[in-house]
Order: structure tokens, then C-alpha cells, then sequence
């Protein structure tokens, strides 16, 4: 075999094996693109992955509440042909943003206004505190407004506000509530006081975004709010709707012919629920609705929960 053609052996061997190495190249190329997994992340990147998942969820999720109003509107068709009355709803997803509203006017607050002098009064709380210590126990004043609904803590609270001066106080309240965006929200007389005509009045989606800032911690003493509604004494309306293990926290509201409640529901996405009614001719049936009311929701919530329904707004 002459030289020449030993060297044209050696450099088709050369070739050949350049392009195995070239194929294997490729292949790992390929395994690489297609499997991601399998090349773990830096913690920085992980961080980063993991931000950027929680965005879109968040962006993207919905739990459409569309397909509940009928259902709500039909409990509420059904009480007033019993009691009559009106009767407003509210309801909010924080996570998701989905709102559904039914009948949004001014009603009567009754006791409901005491989440707006609970506000107030925490930011105040170490004045008030440092001023009333040696007379008053404000935690238990404020624990008994909240939790047993008691009328007169909630009076002497607001005093307090005012520095002995009621009507002050109340100005303070209502300071709040416009500061909050709680526009049609006003505290116009003491909780032992008869008025006819300076009223405590809210709505239903006023009193379900005030509960969404506590939820969400917008206040400075949320984490105490919370723990207060949570030990609610009333749970006769919104939290008997829902199965006994859901952990609820709310505040009621009830007149001769009001009832009310707002509640935060903490299933696995956390649902705030504000129902009102003025001018019930009935102390149960109203009740009842309430529950009723509530049932559906959490019915209809949970299933779509589960359903884990995700759209694009």
C-alpha cells in the first residue's frame, strides 16, 4: 500500500470519528433541552422560578362567582316572601380578586359599626392605653366589643377616642372610615343611644373590604383583630353555614329588625362574606337565610376549589 493511500485511511478515520463525536454532541444537546429537570438550579434561581410561578398564578387564577348569584338571589327571593325586608351581599376572593355584590345600598349597621371603633381605636392604642391603664383595661373593653358584642365597652372606647368627649369620638370613627375608603360608612350615635335620625349606618361591601384590610393586614394591630373575630361568641349566621372544622372569624349585627354578619371563611382560598338585611319582619327566618346564604357559598366555593379551574383574566 503506498503512502498516499495510508493517508487517505487515516484521515477518513479522522472524518469518521469527528462526526461520532459531533452526533453524541447533538444528542446531549437535545437530552438537555428536553429535560430540564435534570440539571438542578442554583438557590438564586430556585428563588427566582418559584417568585415568578407564584405571580402567574396569582394573575391568572380565578374562581368565577357568576354562576352563584342565582343561586343566592333565590335564598334571598324565598326570605322576603316570608319576612320581606332588603337584603344586600358581598363577596370577595382576595387571592383572586373575584367580587360578586348584590344590592350594595346604606343599612343599618347595628353592631357591625364596632369593627370601625376597633380599627380606630388600635391606632390609638398606646395613647389610649397610657391615658386609661390606671381606670380601664382597654384589651379587655376592646376584647368585649368584639367578642360578646357588649354595647357598653364599645361606648366607652369611643369616649375614649374623644378623650371623655363622645361626639369627638365619633368624629374619630368616621375620620376613619373616609381615610379607609369606607365611604358609606358612618357612626352617627353611642350603641346605648336611641336616634332616630343619627343613625349607624354601612353596606355590605363596605364592611367586606374593611375585612379584607384586617385579613390582609393593612392595619398595624391586624394579627390582634383577627385573633378577636376568630373567638367570635356569635356564630349563629355566617359561620354555621359552613362545615364545623372551617375555621371562620366574623362579627354580627343585629337590631329588632336587622340582621347581619361579615365573615372571613379560610378554606384554600379564603373568602370574605357580608350579608345585611333591614326591615325583616322576623328574628329566625332572617337568621336562617343568613345560614342559608352562607352554605351556598362555601358549596360553591369549595367545589370550585377542588375543580382547580384556572383562566386567564
Amino acid at each position: 500500500m503506498s503512502k498516499k493511500d495510508k493517508k487517505r485511511i487515516v484521515y477518513a478515520s479522522i472524518a469518521a470519528l469527528a462526526v461520532i463525536a459531533l452526533l453524541s454532541v447533538s444528542v446531549a444537546v437535545i437530552t438537555v433541552i428536553n429535560r430540564p429537570d435534570e440539571i438542578p438550579l442554583t438557590d438564586s434561581e430556585t428563588e427566582a422560578v418559584e417568585a415568578n410561578v407564584q405571580t402567574v398564578e396569582e394573575d391568572e387564577m380565578s374562581i368565577s362567582l357568576d354562576e352563584l348569584q342565582p343561586e343566592i338571589e333565590e335564598v334571598i327571593k324565598d326570605v322576603k316572601q316570608q319576612v320581606g325586608g332588603e337584603w344586600s351581599v358581598y363577596i370577595t376572593i382576595p387571592k383572586t380578586g373575584d367580587v360578586l355584590s348584590i344590592n350594595q345600598k346604606k343599612m343599618q349597621a347595628a353592631s357591625m359599626i364596632k369593627l370601625c371603633v376597633m380599627c380606630r381605636v388600635y391606632e390609638e392604642y398606646e395613647e389610649i392605653k397610657k391615658e386609661y391603664s390606671d381606670y380601664y383595661d382597654v384589651d379587655e373593653l376592646i376584647k368585649d366589643m368584639i367578642v360578646i358584642s357588649d354595647n357598653e365597652a364599645a361606648d366607652a372606647l369611643v369616649r375614649m377616642l374623644g378623650k371623655g368627649d363622645y361626639n369627638e369620638g365619633l368624629k374619630k370613627v368616621n375620620d376613619f372610615c373616609k381615610e379607609n375608603g369606607l365611604t358609606n360608612t358612618v357612626m352617627g350615635r353611642l350603641m346605648g343611644m336611641n336616634d332616630n335620625v343619627n343613625d349607624n349606618f354601612t353596606t355590605t361591601e363596605d364592611m367586606g373590604k374593611l375585612m379584607q384590610m384586617i385579613y390582609e393586614g393593612k392595619f398595624d394591630h391586624s394579627k390582634n383583630m383577627l385573633h378577636l373575630l376568630g373567638e367570635q361568641d356569635r356564630k349563629l349566621k355566617i359561620p354555621a353555614g359552613v362545615p364545623s372544622n372551617v375555621r371562620t372569624a366574623n362579627k354580627t349585627g343585629e337590631l329588632e329588625d336587622v340582621q347581619n354578619d361579615v365573615a372571613i371563611v379560610y378554606t384554600k382560598y379564603p373568602y370574605i362574606i357580608a350579608v345585611m338585611s333591614d326591615g325583616v319582619e322576623d328574628y329566625q327566618i332572617p337568621i336562617d337565610a343568613v345560614v342559608d346564604i352562607s352554605r351556598v357559598t362555601y358549596d360553591y366555593i369549595f367545589d370550585k376549589e377542588e375543580e382547580a379551574t384556572w383562566t386567564v383574566k
